[in-house]
């Protein structure tokens, strides 16, 4: 991990940005970490737009807790149920 401050980030954007490849580098401002500058793959994108975008998270959490509220099986059950049912079904 590395560190990088303002005044370096605006002289040397390119620069971070190649050797954020590597590794994650940690923006300072006034010595205290403000931001993390974190390479993306194309593929990885909307994944990583799906777990930090807000509204989508409460959009998630909102379906989730309707789905208990009309009792909903949560998945660590079914699972459970599913490989019972594969053990019943070899005996």
């Amino acid at each position: 991990m590395r560190f990088a401050g303002m005044k370096e980030l605006k002289q040397k954007t390119r620069e971070l940005l190649i050797a954020a490849e590597k590794e994650d580098i940690i923006i300072t401002a006034h010595g205290k970490p403000t931001a993390v500058l974190h390479h993306i793959d194309p593929d990885d994108l909307e994944d990583y737009l799906f777990e930090n975008d807000p509204a989508f998270r409460r959009k998630i959490e909102g379906a989730w807790n309707e789905y208990l509220a009309v009792d909903g099986t949560p998945i660590e059950k079914m699972i459970d149920n599913l490989e019972k049912s594969r053990v019943r079904k070899k005996i």
